[in-house]
């Protein structure tokens, strides 16, 4: 019996470490999106895990544990319809839900550095999660708005507004203030997104580097 607990108290020690593994697989798989066919569906098994693991990772009883179990049943759902009756209708619905559900999956990895945890390295793991999360949802909606309003950003020769990976590693090196310049904001909404951003992006990283040396003294 204790033998056959050992994989499962080690997941349970290490759910944020395998979640942020779980996460920077999907962010290149969004980078690949376009290349390969069925990534997109791959994509969305993965987030599929990933909310659910977040789930698994909040305390039990808690309501903050209901409220996330609504749309990720939804989410799923969703999904499973979708697979059945696809459609531009049901493709609006999972990428609204998704928005929420990645929202959500970030607050509570960021809700981390304030609670107790098993170990100071899954605080760690927690934090950077919330953090690569933090890009992903910005690059998202960089996306978004290029899909509804083309020209909303400078790109560079080859690549396409409907490509998802170039607005993730856009929203990567602007919250990291990097700032390479192959592909700049040209509309006014996306720049003051970015400058909000850089802003936020800063902060976080004070916050978390404060709370953990705070931790350690």
């Amino acid at each position: 019996m204790q033998k056959n607990a050992g994989p499962l108290v080690w997941m349970d020690h290490h759910r944020w470490t395998i979640l942020l593994g779980l996460l920077v697989v999907l962010v290149a798989i969004g980078g690949l999106e376009g290349h390969f066919n069925g990534l997109e569906r791959v994509s969305q098994i993965g987030m599929s895990f990933l909310f659910l693991g977040v789930v698994g990772a909040i305390e039990r009883n808690t309501w903050l544990r209901a409220v996330m179990m609504l749309p990720v049943a939804v989410w799923i759902a969703l999904m499973l319809a979708n697979n059945l009756w696809p459609g531009d209708g049901i493709d609006v619905l999972l990428t609204g839900v998704a928005a929420v559900l990645w929202a959500g999956s970030m607050l509570i990895g960021f809700r981390q550095l304030f609670v107790s945890a098993h170990s100071e390295y899954e605080r760690l793991a927690s934090g950077v999660f919330s953090y690569l999360l933090m890009a992903v949802i910005w690059g998202m909606i960089y996306w978004r708005i290029e899909a509804v309003a083309p020209g909303s950003f400078n790109l560079p020769d080859g690549v396409s507004g409907a490509q998802q990976g170039p607005f993730l590693y856009f929203s990567m090196i602007t919250m990291t203030t990097v700032g390479y310049g192959e592909i700049t904001p040209a509309a006014e909404l996306p720049r003051m997104l970015t400058g909000l951003q850089a802003i936020v992006g800063t902060m976080f990283v004070a916050i978390f580097i404060g709370r953990s040396v705070g931790r350690l003294t």
